[in-house]
């Protein structure tokens, strides 16, 4: 590209993606309906709505008579994510304005895919799509998803889950049995009791709320348990790892500001260290997360979808809910709009 060329980006968000089939070109289309009066020579779509052709995770598409693409992030990864969006971008442009099919960073955008795939796009004979195949891509495409939904944040955007945890660990704390039960039981039990109560309340969330896709909800070229299903068991686990975590350097810090030795020591019946310290945290943390269950069945099915799931997933559980409720009154018809 010639360096005297002068470029001019403008960015513009907007919620125009509900669909995870939606073609390249019919986005163009959306754009021009959206922003009317407003010349562009290249359009670069970036969306965290995760796209497939047939079992390959799609990671951009470049529709050449639209001179417009779209890059899916959930495709590339959770890891290195803006680098490998810039370098992704760059080889887009540079296919747009040379008419060259060669690409420089194929470790991130992958492929085109071997085997011609259904499409819905109204522009497929122009498209060209990448892929990234293999075990590869479907690892970043789930962990890609992951990242999008942010599980970091799910707990602290449910109060009453929160104050369930917070509530049952202080009680538990200032239990003087607590105190001689954690301290006498050993490593392995206690491994034991923090792995069942993790896998309990995400259970618990999961089931309670209704976040598990049934086949009968789907549309038909859906496939009910990937990759959704497992995108929300790992959410939902990773946001209970991190409360596990912010709960256990709380409740250490507490022990070790607030219990005294000679009184650790008065209940246990021997000389008490850090590992006994560490000990009661680790098994009132482990017990907090049934009160967290309870705290969490407090909440509305709204309030948890929208703390658990990043923007384009509410959205396609909206609509889910809504093609399930029309489904239930008997005015279900077929869709007609694209990927639908």
């Amino acid at each position: 590209m010639s360096s005297r060329v002068e470029w001019v980006v403008d960015t513009v968000t907007a919620p125009l993606v509900g669909a995870e089939q939606v073609g390249v070109s019919d986005i163009a289309d959306a754009i021009d309906r959206h922003l009317q009066g407003i010349e562009w020579d290249i359009a670069i779509f970036v969306t965290d709505l995760p796209r497939r052709a047939k079992l390959y995770p799609i990671s951009v598409e470049v529709d050449r008579e639209h001179r417009a693409a779209m890059i899916s992030l959930p495709a590339l990864g959770s890891r290195r994510l803006r680098r490998r969006v810039r370098e992704a971008v760059v080889d887009i442009v540079r296919q747009l304005v040379t008419q060259e099919d060669a690409v420089q960073h194929s470790e991130v955008i992958g492929r085109p895919p071997h085997e011609a795939v259904p499409s819905t796009d109204a522009a497929a004979d122009t498209t060209r799509r990448y892929v990234v195949p293999g075990l590869r891509g479907h690892i970043r495409l789930v962990a890609g998803m992951v990242r999008a939904n942010r599980p970091w944040r799910l707990f602290g955007s449910l109060s009453r889950g929160m104050a369930g945890v917070f509530a049952t660990a202080t009680v538990l704390f200032m239990n003087t049995a607590t105190w001689t039960l954690a301290t006498q039981l050993g490593a392995w039990r206690q491994a034991v009791i923090m792995a069942v109560a993790a896998l309990a309340l995400t259970a618990w969330i999961i089931i309670d709320h209704g976040l598990w896709e049934r086949a009968d909800d789907l549309p038909d070229r859906h496939n009910p348990l990937y990759p959704y299903n497992l995108v929300t068991l790992l959410t939902i686990a990773l946001a209970v790892v991190v409360l596990a975590a912010v709960l256990f350097a709380v409740l250490v810090a507490v022990s070790f500001l607030l219990l005294t030795t000679p009184a650790l020591q008065r209940f246990t019946g021997r000389p008490a260290g850090a590992d006994d310290y560490v000990s009661l945290a680790w098994f009132i943390t482990s017990i907090a997360m049934v009160g967290g269950a309870f705290g969490t069945s407090l909440e509305t099915h709204d309030q948890v979808r929208d703390a658990a799931y990043g923007q384009r997933q509410r959205a396609r559980q909206r609509q889910l809910k809504e093609r399930s409720e029309r489904t239930d009154d008997g005015t279900d018809t077929p869709p007609s709009s694209p990927g639908r």
